[in-house]
């Protein structure tokens, strides 16, 4: 029997499959066309994701990596489609997300002699190897099969040490033929094998534990970090043990739960005001986990910054320590230190618990001056009335919730107290518009039975990246996607009225019916669609939607037609009215200044 020798297209797919990687998201194309073939002939689970666009399947992937620890696959062909690509590509670099882009270059023959969607950069033609240099951690240009095994261990090793982020492999059309060596003995066993272990040094572990015992109002900082490295559960268990309470920031503001006694609120220019002021006139001591607290987050808390004693932990504290230039930076896994601090002794009920009639608040919400004196005839839906009612009867108990960027995102960060067993997921990275709405297809391919993805989003993001509720409504996913529809980008008209006299361009337009769009994109499948503008509709709306229970996409249209100022501390000024959220009992677990501290079961 005479054993053919595996091209680079197969190599390629079979060890992604192997690897246990389940979507290759992307778009095809001629000079991507033999990756797309290999997987198709594959007897495994890896598939190909046709997505809309290359930017969404670029937010796919990355949400995909970003939500399930794992390594994030997208692809497209050479030109116009690598361009689209990177859109994506650069929102995992600036997040530090581990993705593997693979993107199909014109045939080697060609390069610099006028190929179709040359990018070799010989001659006056784009210089894709520069390109994603500047854009991604890392790439490589595969010129011969026998370098395959070599590159393809590079670039993933790449991806998942140190700060991780993108690779991007780029692969000549003629080059996906060439044949390759076998497969070598030592081949990990999953990507995620190939990254290297950080547990904490023994004085990193010493440092935080006296730095606790010794401060009289530490606070714990919980970033997207810990979420990432699977280390929620042990966070709320070190929390308990230790009587330390705890801040999420809203990159992340499910990775501690919401109604535990020991959690403060949230912090960030969309956080709790309550949070900032404790933090900024009390705290001595902030332990940050997993956050570069980059300038959305840190903006509402400079006083404590500069006030308290900061500690950094992350595996790739690199950002932090230039933005915090005063702190002590420890290099660690989130996992392997909270462990580390589990076992060490002296820390029980070392903390001061949750500090005494502390209550959680929130900014009222409050109507624009524009629309303060607008009536309509059968009264109107406001965004904080409907994210109030979205959070008692549209979330559900278990699943992921993506927040796309925008006023929207900012009221239901701020409003909206997530379930324990929700992942919370913005892109503060490069903060594009429509992340959320790729992204859910992502998130849910990757989720476990039972789970459900909602996307929270506005009408612009929607006009940007929309149809890819078509790509959820081929895969028959239970995403709903609900639409904030002001015929506007909110976020931008704000900025304008406030900072520019009321002078708004560029930021309005007619509004959409993304009923109809739905609509129209579901033809002959199953979805739900509805549309409410009072909060009479939207209740009956939600009680449709729950008779749906998830048998596929859903797509809800809050029309909006008078707005608030938004709970982002920038719009609004120091005496800004609060409210106060309602705080929840207090199990015998957790200690309180007054009460004894038991370590926790």
């Amino acid at each position: 029997m005479i054993r053919v020798q595996q091209t680079v297209a197969d190599a390629l797919a079979g060890a992604l499959n192997d690897w246990g990687l389940e979507a290759l998201y992307g778009v095809s194309g001629a000079n991507i066309e033999d990756l797309h073939d290999a997987v198709h002939r594959l007897d495994g689970g890896l598939r190909s994701i046709a997505a809309r666009s290359e930017n969404g399947a670029a937010f796919m992937a990355d949400a995909h990596a970003r939500i399930h620890g794992t390594l994030g696959l997208c692809c497209a062909t050479s030109g116009g489609g690598m361009m689209n690509l990177a859109v994506g590509v650069a929102e995992s670099r600036q997040s530090g997300v581990p993705v593997l882009a693979i993107v199909g270059q014109v045939p080697t023959r060609l390069e610099g002699v006028g190929g179709f969607q040359d990018s070799s950069g010989l001659g006056d033609v784009v210089d894709a190897e520069a390109l994603w240099g500047a854009i991604a951690k890392d790439v490589c240009v595969l010129r011969s099969g026998t370098a395959f095994w070599s590159v393809l261990r590079a670039l993933v090793t790449s991806a998942v040490n140190g700060r991780q982020g993108p690779s991007v492999l780029l692969v000549p059309k003629d080059v996906f033929s060439h044949p390759v060596p076998a497969r070598p003995m030592d081949w990990p066993v999953s990507p995620m094998t190939l990254r290297t272990a950080l547990p904490p040094s023994g004085a990193a572990v010493a440092d935080i534990t006296a730095a606790i015992r010794s401060a009289h109002r530490p606070v714990i900082v919980a970033g997207p970090g810990v979420q990432r490295a699977g280390a929620c559960d042990q966070l709320l268990a070190f929390a308990e043990h230790a009587c330390v309470p705890v801040v999420t920031t809203m990159e992340d503001t499910g990775a501690f739960p919401a109604d535990h006694p020991l959690a403060l609120g949230i912090i960030g220019t969309a956080g709790h005001p309550s949070a900032h002021r404790h933090l900024n006139t009390e705290v001595d001591l902030l332990v940050v986990l997993g956050s570069a607290l980059e300038i959305m987050v840190r903006a509402p808390i400079r006083a404590a910054l500069d006030r308290a004693r900061i500690i950094v932990v992350d595996p790739a504290p690199q950002r932090a320590a230039a933005a915090l230039p005063t702190s002590d930076v420890h290099r660690a896994d989130l996992n392997l230190l909270l462990d580390a601090l589990w076992a060490t002794p002296g820390l029980t009920g070392a903390g001061p618990g949750r500090p005494n009639r502390y209550e959680v608040t929130r900014f009222l919400p409050t109507v624009v001056e524009e629309h303060r004196h607008v009536r309509l005839p059968q009264g109107d839906l406001l965004q904080s009335e409907a994210i109030a009612m979205l959070a008692e009867r549209a979330l559900p108990d278990s699943g992921h919730l993506l927040f796309d960027a925008g006023n929207c995102a900012a009221s239901a960060l701020h409003y909206m107290a997530t379930p324990q067993a929700l992942t919370t997921t913005i892109a503060l990275g490069m903060g594009g518009m429509g992340y959320a709405v790729a992204g859910a297809i992502g998130a849910q391919l990757g989720a476990a039975d039972g789970d459900r993805t909602i996307v929270l989003c506005g009408d612009g993001a929607f006009l940007m990246l929309g149809m890819e509720l078509h790509t959820a409504v081929e895969l028959g996913l239970p995403i709903l996607f609900v639409v904030f529809n002001n015929a506007g980008h909110g976020m931008c008209v704000t900025r304008q009225q406030r900072f520019f006299e009321g002078r708004v361009e560029a930021s309005r337009y007619p509004a959409a019916s993304f009923v109809e769009i739905a609509r129209g994109l579901a033809g002959n499948h199953d979805m739900w669609a509805g549309a409410a503008s009072t909060p009479v509709e939207l209740d009956a709306a939600l009680d449709s939607l729950q008779a749906w229970n998830g048998n596929g996409p859903a797509l809800l249209e809050l029309i909006i037609q008078r707005e608030e100022m938004p709970p982002f501390t920038p719009f609004l000024s120091a005496d800004a009215p609060e409210g106060v959220l309602p705080s929840p009992a207090l199990p015998r677990t957790v200690a309180t200044p007054d009460a004894s501290r038991p370590t926790a079961a």
